[in-house]
């Protein structure tokens, strides 16, 4: 769920979204993205993942894989796909529109 285009919202999430078998949630916001294991909530999320840097306005992970696909906000048509485990970009694409959604699957990027 993007939440950049609302003027409301100004604790700093931009995104919010869980991976395809709900194990894990994904926040992108002013200051980067974090992910949170959701296998064991009790009275807080257990953060995974803290990114510092770019505003993202769009995070999806493959699962419960070190696969994500990020989008920023100072570069809207560029999709990123990044290890967050060891910290490299895998790949990148350009679009000539501006990204809207992110879908994984595994025998998709």
């Amino acid at each position: 769920m993007s939440l950049s285009s609302r003027a409301d919202i100004d604790a700093g999430g931009f995104f919010v979204n869980f991976n395809q078998d709900c194990s894990s949630l994904a926040v992108g916001s002013k200051a980067g993205y974090s992910l949170f294991s959701l296998n064991a909530v009790d009275a807080s999320l257990d953060q995974i993942y803290n990114s510092y840097g770019e505003e993202i306005c769009l995070v999806e992970r493959l699962f419960s894989s070190s696969l994500v696909a990020v989008v920023s906000l100072n570069a809207p048509r560029k999709l990123k796909v990044c290890h967050f485990k060891k910290g490299t970009e895998i790949c990148n694409y350009s679009y000539s529109n501006t990204i809207l959604a992110v879908k994984l699957n595994r025998s998709r990027l």
